[in-house]
C-alpha cells in the first residue's frame, strides 16, 4: 500500500494547477512481468488550485471508499480510510528528495514529440493529438550491483487547454528531485505535454542489461508496461472546504487507539 501511494503522489505533482475542475476516470496498467499482476482503478478527482482530492471507487489498485487529500499542491498526501476512520501522512516532497538523492543515473536521453493533425472530440471537447517519445539508458544499484537498461517511453495523449495550460505550478516545483539528470528526464516530459489530458496512454519497454549469473532461472530481458487512462466526466464546480480535510475524529494510522474513558 505505501508504494502505490508514493507512485500516487509522483503522478499527482505533474497535474496542472487550473479552475476547480471534477472528473471520473478509468486506469488500466497491464504488463508482460509474470510476476507483477495487470491491475486497474476507477476514480474521481477533484481539484481546486493547489487541493486536491482523489476517491477510490473501484479497481484492484486501492480499496474502494478510500480517498487522498492534499491542501498544499501536493507537499502532503493524506490517504483516508473512512472505514476504519484512520488517515495515513505521506511527505510527497520527501520522497522526490530520497529519489535525488539516489545513485540513479540517466544518459543518452533523446525526445521527440510529434502533433498529430487529428484533433478527436471528446466530452465535447476538441483535443490537440500529440505522441511524446522518450529514449534514454538508466542504472540504479540494487543488492551491491549495479543494475542499467535502456527504455523507449511512447506517451500518446488527447490533450485540451480548455482548463488551464501552464503545468508550471508549485506542484511541479516539488517534484523536482535534485538530481540534475532525472529532472531533465522529468522537465522533457512536463514541458512538452502541456495542458489537460482526457485521454492518455504511456507504454514503456526496458531492455535490461542483465549481469551474467550462474543460475538456471531465466529472467526476461525486456519488459513492458502500458497504462491507459480515459476521463469519462468531466465539469467545474464550486468545493467545499471540507472536501480536502480529514474529518474530525479521525486518528492517524500510526497512533494507538486510546480506550475510552470510564466514569
Amino acid at each position: 500500500m505505501r508504494i502505490r501511494i508514493i507512485a500516487l503522489a509522483l503522478v499527482l505533482l505533474a497535474l496542472p494547477s487550473f479552475a476547480a475542475i471534477q472528473y471520473d476516470f478509468i486506469q488500466k496498467n497491464t504488463t508482460d512481468d509474470p510476476v507483477a499482476p495487470n491491475n486497474d482503478l476507477t476514480g474521481r478527482a477533484t481539484i481546486d488550485g493547489l487541493r486536491l482530492r482523489v476517491d477510490f471507487i473501484g479497481g484492484t489498485i486501492y480499496p474502494p471508499g478510500t480517498y487522498v487529500i492534499s491542501n498544499d499542491g501536493s507537499q502532503r498526501l493524506f490517504f483516508v480510510d473512512p472505514t476504519k476512520k484512520w488517515y495515513t501522512e505521506f511527505n510527497a516532497a520527501g520522497v522526490a528528495t530520497a529519489i535525488g538523492a539516489s545513485t540513479i543515473r540517466i544518459a543518452n536521453l533523446k525526445p521527440s514529440l510529434v502533433k498529430h493533425e487529428d484533433h478527436p472530440v471528446m466530452l465535447g471537447i476538441e483535443t490537440e493529438h500529440s505522441t511524446l517519445k522518450l529514449s534514454y539508458d538508466i542504472t540504479w544499484p540494487r543488492k551491491g550491483m549495479s543494475i542499467s537498461s535502456h527504455v523507449e517511453t511512447e506517451i500518446e495523449s488527447w490533450m485540451t487547454t480548455k482548463y488551464g495550460e501552464s503545468l508550471e505550478s508549485s506542484a511541479l516545483s516539488i517534484a523536482r528531485t535534485g538530481n540534475a539528470e532525472i529532472d531533465q528526464l522529468i522537465q522533457e516530459e512536463t514541458s512538452r505535454l502541456r495542458g489537460f489530458a482526457l485521454r492518455q496512454t504511456v507504454t514503456t519497454r526496458s531492455t535490461f542489461n542483465l549481469p551474467n549469473l550462474k543460475s538456471e532461472l531465466k529472467v526476461a530481458p525486456t519488459k513492458t508496461i502500458t497504462r491507459e487512462t480515459w476521463v469519462t466526466a468531466v465539469r467545474e464546480i464550486s468545493p467545499s472546504a471540507t472536501l480536502f480535510s480529514v474529518p474530525a475524529g479521525y486518528r492517524r494510522a500510526d497512533t494507538p487507539e486510546l480506550p475510552e474513558a470510564t466514569e
